[in-house]
């Protein structure tokens, strides 16, 4: 790499570093993102030029204790964005609630925490339309809310896997090899803190409408920054 090169990509990394955990607004957070993913599209700086080495290590990334899920919408939705941002997730206890952790490279459960949180707001969002637009009786909500949030998660969980499948398909030899150094990273974490992850099934009644209804607004939902856009493949990659 020439030193023209590097002064680039170290220009990129101060950039990723403005973070919300750094001290940064939301605002300024979203500025420096967008102007290093520019940077990254005008040079074709490659994510393993950014950051990734085999001494990387992963890290584990948890919810603040006060975080609420009521209708299990992170929860049935992190599988899908922990494989999509190669991750693992799982939920962990912190007093009185339950909240979603990731183990994965610092940058990639970044993304899969802001991921995850947007999705979430949007099926919470999606829950009241569809609410006010159906009036359903007292006796019924639960069902067409529970309803409503399976199929909206099972509809963004299938885009994001489609997704990820696409972008194992076009990876580049490079591609594949930065996909194993991470996912070894991130079981070397696993095994250091002894964390082994279950499955686990939700039940409950829904309502046929309310699964239908949410299917639908899960092919609404929109990824968004950094995940769509031009070089999302090679950025997420």
């Amino acid at each position: 790499m020439t030193d023209h090169r590097e002064k680039i990509v170290e220009k990129i990394k101060a950039l990723l570093n403005k973070t919300v955990d750094n001290g940064c607004s939301e605002e300024e957070m979203s500025a420096a993102l967008d102007k290093a993913r520019a940077w990254m599209d005008a040079h074709e700086i490659t994510e393993g030029e950014l950051r990734l080495t085999k001494e990387e290590k992963a890290v584990l990334r948890s919810e603040p204790g006060d975080s609420l899920d009521p209708h299990n919408i992170k929860f049935r939705l992190m599988g899908p964005v922990a494989r999509f941002c190669n991750c693992q997730a799982w939920q962990a206890r912190r007093r009185d609630t339950k909240v979603v952790e990731f183990c994965g490279l610092q940058s990639d459960a970044r993304l899969a925490s802001w991921l995850l949180d947007t999705l979430a707001q949007f099926v919470q969002a999606e829950i009241v339309r569809h609410l006010m637009e159906t009036l359903p009786p007292k006796s019924e909500k639960r069902r067409v809310i529970t309803g409503f949030v399976q199929g909206c998660t099972e509809r963004i969980g299938a885009r994001l896997d489609a997704l990820r499948d696409q972008s194992v398909a076009v990876a580049t030899s490079n591609g594949r090899e930065l996909v194993l150094v991470k996912n070894a990273a991130v079981d070397a974490k696993m095994k250091a803190c002894g964390i082994r992850v279950t499955g686990c099934c939700l039940g409950g009644q829904t309502n046929d409408a309310g699964y239908e209804a949410g299917k639908a607004a899960g092919d609404r939902a929109s990824f968004g920054r950094p995940v769509s856009g031009h070089n999302a493949t090679l950025r997420l990659r």
